[in-house]
């Protein structure tokens, strides 16, 4: 889509919302055009909604925004249940491989620009298609979710609704008569990059104060650390290995894995669970891909001994080219002796780097030292789980060079010690630093502004003093090229206006406006296919019709909300 819309839903009687608490359920956040909202599905969306802000702003928002997204969560609502009424009307919908196939050829603009998916300053594809088939680091459910229920499945109702609701026989006669028809045209072109302008320091000011959050510089970390892995004995994986198999004959057998993993008992044990999605078979490790292949769906894979404890592998379901799967881990907790010699080799790894900083004392001790790309707080990435609030409370009053740990992390069996190489605190570029970008914006938009304000004075009276090109075309159709390019739009909007007797139509190409003017008509008598009538109309619908089509469904929409922000 071309522009996203915030939609007012309006009801009889110009009521914004209907809202009756005599009807209120515990279990239903509200209705519309009938259907009942369940509360889990209204703060899924809403979780879905706060998801995408994130990515956008790689902020969580304030207060007020999250009033707007609690009101722009119904507004979708409303729309996603009139869509689905007519995907359900033409039999329309999308399947998990063509959001995977969309989502990997054609990535989202605001993915391209989140600081989530940014290494060193610039998009890092490999994390954000692990994201896309994992949802680790980042959970991209909710867009996956949105692809499905709604992009795809939306743009091919506009398909449907050109042929089946909108090409009437009256239009296609219309379209057709321009498609074999034949003219001469003048071209009145106006371009706003010739228009004289200035600006005040006080506009300047406004306009740097209204939009401070644009020239806000990122607030983010760069982390140093080293770690000391705790090395499970055999005593320790002996349990661990116990669990594993009992785990995989209760799978197995058909048992829920919530119910199995909530009823392991074991102290000296960590269970964790992988919902892994939908991946690429072909693309799977090799292990994975042995451990899975020849099972049935549901069954699991024999116990995968690791340095920590065992995996299991749940195949859930395969197509043809994807696998669903579930990893199990079962990890072993070292016990006291094991953590005690690790426990005293990291706290004299501290020391030594108080005095010589980390990466010094690390390679003294011929332990590896890595260093994490630039993150903001709310995206930090660390090697292990159990340690991310630990690490952003100390994080909160660390300066650079500090030194964080020694930590443990049952999740990665191994202590942690951890160093701030840089950190950014938030900050704004001064106005002195902006002020030529501001200015040339300002510039852009007043320009753009007085051209087409011109343009209209010019064609209510064409004698208006207006400074513009003009082009004229001789004995041309449809498929007349102009410097270079196809002349198709400018032609089928000239002769519509001109049959209509309509005012003269507006083109934007860019910055510029291009005003034709029918000298001659000359009809034809060919008749063209009903596709090439389809393509020619929908070519030139104008940006934002279906955006319109939909604001007019909504308008009607009976809409009755029990939520509050």
């Amino acid at each position: 889509m071309n522009r996203i819309l915030i939609l007012t839903i309006i009801t009889f009687l110009g009521t914004i919302f209907l809202i009756s608490c005599a009807q209120n359920s515990t279990n239903i956040a509200g209705s519309v055009n009938g259907t009942e909202i369940s509360l889990e599905d209204f703060y899924s969306s809403y979780r879905g909604h706060y998801s995408i802000f994130g990515y956008q702003t790689g902020r969580t928002p304030t207060k007020e925004e999250k009033q707007k997204i609690h009101n722009e969560t119904w507004q979708n609502i409303t729309r996603a249940i009139i869509l689905k009424d007519y995907y359900k009307k033409y039999n329309i919908s999308a399947s998990i491989t063509e959001v995977l196939d969309t989502l990997s050829n054609s990535i989202p603009e605001h993915i391209i620009n989140s600081p989530r998916f940014r290494v060193n300053g610039k998009f890092d594809k490999k994390i954000y298609m692990q994201s896309l088939m994992t949802d680790k680091p980042e959970n991209l459910m909710p867009l996956r979710k949105h692809y499905q229920e709604y992009l795809i499945p939306n743009m091919k109702l506009q398909s449907v609704l050109i042929e089946k609701e909108m090409l009437t026989p009256k239009i296609r006669k219309q379209v057709s008569e321009i498609i074999a028809s034949n003219a001469d045209l003048e071209l009145y072109i106006f371009d706003p990059s010739k228009m004289d302008i200035s600006i005040s320091d006080a506009e300047i000011s406004a306009y740097y104060q209204a939009n401070l959050e644009k020239y806000s510089l990122w607030q983010f970390y760069r982390l140093g650390y080293c770690s000391i892995p705790v090395i499970p004995d055999s005593i320790d994986l002996s349990e661990a290995k116990n669990v594993a198999e009992n785990i995989r004959n209760e799978l197995s057998s058909g048992k829920e894995a919530k119910d199995v993993l909530n009823s392991v008992d074991s102290k000296n044990v960590v269970v964790s669970f992988i919902d892994n999605g939908y991946q690429k078979t072909e693309e799977l490790p090799l292990t994975v891909f042995n451990a899975l292949d020849g099972l049935e769906n549901g069954k699991c894979s024999e116990p995968v001994p690791y340095e920590k404890g065992y995996m299991i592998y749940q195949k859930i379901q395969s197509t043809k080219n994807l696998t669903l799967f579930n990893t199990i881990y079962v990890q072993s907790l070292p016990r006291s002796v094991t953590l005690l010699a690790p426990e005293t080799q990291a706290k004299q790894i501290v020391k030594l780097a108080l005095d010589i900083g980390l990466e010094q004392a690390a390679n003294e001790f011929d332990i590896e030292y890595i260093v994490t790309p630039a993150m903001s707080p709310d995206s930090l990435i660390v090697p292990a789980n159990d340690l991310k609030g630990k690490l952003i409370k100390s994080l909160k009053y660390a300066q650079a060079r500090d030194i964080l740990g020694p930590l443990y992390s049952a999740e990665q069996s191994g202590w942690y010690i951890f160093e701030v190489v840089e950190k950014q605190t938030q900050d704004y570029r001064s106005l002195d630093e902006v002020r030529e970008e501001i200015i040339e914006e300002l510039c852009k938009e007043h320009r753009i502004a007085q051209n087409r304000k011109l343009v209209q004075q010019w064609i209510a009276d064409n004698s208006f003093p207006a400074t513009y090109e003009m082009v004229k075309l001789d004995n041309i159709n449809i498929d007349s090229l102009w410097e270079g390019k196809p002349i198709t739009n400018i032609y089928y909007q000239a002769i519509k206006a001109y049959l209509e007797k309509a005012p003269l139509p507006q083109i934007t190409q860019k910055d510029i406006i291009i005003v034709p003017k029918v000298i001659s008509y000359r009809p034809g008598k060919t008749k063209p296919n009903p596709e090439r009538i389809k393509t020619i109309y929908a070519q030139n619908l104008p940006d934002g019709w279906f955006e319109d089509w939909l604001d007019k469904q909504v308008k009607k929409a009976r809409v009755v909300i029990y939520t509050k922000p």
